[in-house]
């Protein structure tokens, strides 16, 4: 039909023609075709006016722009407009086919052809007629042989219903007994293998579930998960822990992780669908650097359900990584220093220094000391060293502290005497205070304390040792009236090569190892060593240890 339109519009020469003025040429160009045409030619113009019609008096007929075939090609630009639908003036279904007349390249009017369906509705409800007196006998059969059959298949259809049903309550262990044939029987066989394997595939469920739950709940690392809502459906204790709340489940991530790092790390994930991993640190509860990582969940379709949050504590590898480089930046520092001096007065005595004898004593006694200090730290940071891998066995034993006080004292005597210190020491117990340690490191560790306690008291001070009894546990104690320790130093005074008065530590010779070889070694006899001190008033250092079991 729509080429039938086309070639009508060609036909009558409707194209680049003034349809407003020329309705007599057009109607008498459109006369000879009606008989000719097994259909209805309806032309319009622009507005929809009917200009002509084959087969009623266009001025009868009403406007016809609302129509959809011609709304279609005069409002919509398009090039044919269908429809069909019951015409108010034939009274019976028509399908309508309208195409734009052109007039200079633009839209002036249409042509619509339409023909009758009514030859087609008739068959269609004959069809029909023919297709009622088929199916109703048919369906009268097929209702006598179900209720026939029905009545001997009732029973089994019942018991595998009753079956299916408990087996959707999570009843697992329900299975079909009774008696039945044919496909009943198959039926009856297949329910009850899906139900062993229901069965034991739940078994298998809930015991890998219970081992998850196992493995997420003792992981060190913090497990939450999160929906589509941003709302927290799951998380492990180490969570609870790093977070320090009771309850978050069911509230939104943001209110529980007060980060603004890890809401962000959130945030690119669900915007990027993938993975996003980060270091972050956090201040609440309490300070921590957390390596955050966030890995959506994607259904099958791609879209995201949820969120996998992962937060593992790295503050203490973060230190110790801190501890590390400024103990090879001290290290490097500490053991250039003797050897820059020991080469630069090396050099000056090649350089002819070395003919002046006393210029030579004095340089070469100054590179001896150098290389005194050089082998003490070197030999500091091997014990450290050996101390901190426990290379060297504890052997310990019964010792009476006392005796391990007397000989501390006598070792550290004269380096007293030359400062006019005097050393304070505690009165002999009875019975005697026996700890289980190692004397050689307990003698070493006494020693320690009291050259620092010596060399930081000015002269004619005072440094005082003394000995507790308290229960389980003896404490010992050394005491100066000396300079005493800034209370900012105080937390990182037992680290390595941490000085408080660089200067004067270096000038007294010491390597800045020794108070973390006491802490060491106090630690490996299972003590615990503390300290406390005011500035210009003086400083104790206290040392637990263990007393020998009756």
């Amino acid at each position: 039909m729509e080429d039938e339109a086309r070639i009508l519009r060609h036909t009558a020469g409707l194209n680049d023609q003034d349809l407003d003025g020329s309705e007599a040429e057009i109607s008498a160009k459109i006369a000879p075709l009606k008989d000719e045409v097994d259909a209805r030619i309806t032309v319009m113009d622009k507005d929809g006016r009917v200009i002509t019609d084959s087969k009623e008096n266009p001025e009868k007929l009403g406007n016809h722009a609302d129509r959809p075939e011609i709304k279609a090609v005069l409002k919509n630009g398009k090039s044919v407009g269908t429809a069909t639908r019951e015409s108010a003036t034939l009274g019976y279904s028509m399908l309508y086919v309208a195409v734009p007349i052109l007039d200079g390249g633009s839209v002036d009017g249409a042509i619509r052809i339409s023909v009758s369906l009514e030859s087609i509705d008739k068959a269609i409800d004959k069809l029909w007629g023919n297709l009622m007196l088929i199916l109703v006998p048919t369906i009268l059969i097929i209702a006598a042989v179900s209720i026939f059959i029905a009545r001997r298949i009732t029973r089994p259809v019942e018991e595998i219903v009753d079956v299916s049903n408990r087996l959707a309550s999570h009843d697992y262990s329900s299975r079909i007994y009774g008696k039945s044939s044919g496909e009943l029987e198959e039926i009856a066989t297949a329910v009850n293998k899906l139900a062993e394997s229901l069965e034991t595939q739940m078994y298998e469920i809930r015991e890998n579930s219970q081992r998850l739950s196992a493995i997420v709940e003792n992981l060190v690392s913090g497990v939450m998960l999160i929906n589509f809502d941003k709302e927290i459906i799951m998380a492990n204790k180490a969570m609870y822990q790093i977070l320090g709340v009771k309850e978050i489940k069911g509230r939104p991530f943001y209110e529980v992780i007060k980060s603004f790092g890890v809401s962000q790390l959130i945030e690119q994930s669900m915007q990027e669908r993938e993975r996003k991993q980060q270091e972050i640190q956090i201040y609440f509860p309490r300070e921590l650097i957390l390596d955050a990582s966030v890995t959506p969940i994607l259904m099958e379709d791609g879209e995201i359900s949820g969120l996998v949050l992962l937060l593992h504590d790295v503050t203490q590898i973060r230190h110790l990584e801190n501890v590390r480089s400024e103990f090879v930046t001290n290290v490097s520092h500490e053991l250039k220093t003797p050897v820059t001096a020991v080469k630069g007065f090396a050099e000056t005595l090649l350089d002819g220094a070395m003919h002046d004898e006393e210029v030579l004593k004095q340089f070469l006694t100054i590179i001896k000391d150098e290389s005194d200090r050089l082998n003490r730290l070197i030999q500091d940071i091997l014990a450290l060293s050996k101390i901190e891998q426990k290379a060297l066995p504890v052997q310990l034993e019964e010792i009476d502290v006392d005796d391990v006080i007397a000989q501390s004292a006598g070792t550290v005597k004269e380096l007293a005497a030359a400062k006019s210190i005097v050393l304070d020491l505690p009165v002999k117990h009875q019975p005697p205070l026996v700890v289980l340690a190692e004397r050689d490191r307990l003698q070493q560790i006494l020693v320690n304390l009291l050259s620092n306690a010596i060399q930081y008291t000015p002269a004619d001070g005072k440094v005082k040792i003394r000995l507790e009894d308290a229960a389980s546990h003896v404490i010992l104690s050394v005491s100066d009236n000396g300079i005493g320790i800034p209370e900012k130093d105080l937390e990182r005074i037992f680290e390595r090569f941490y000085r408080v008065d660089k200067a004067r530590s270096r000038h007294s010779g010491g390597t800045g190892l020794g108070l973390s070889i006491v802490k060491h070694l106090v630690e490996s006899m299972d003590g615990d060593i503390s300290v406390a001190s005011v500035e210009d008033e003086g400083t104790t250092f206290k040392i637990k240890l263990p007393k020998t079991p009756k």
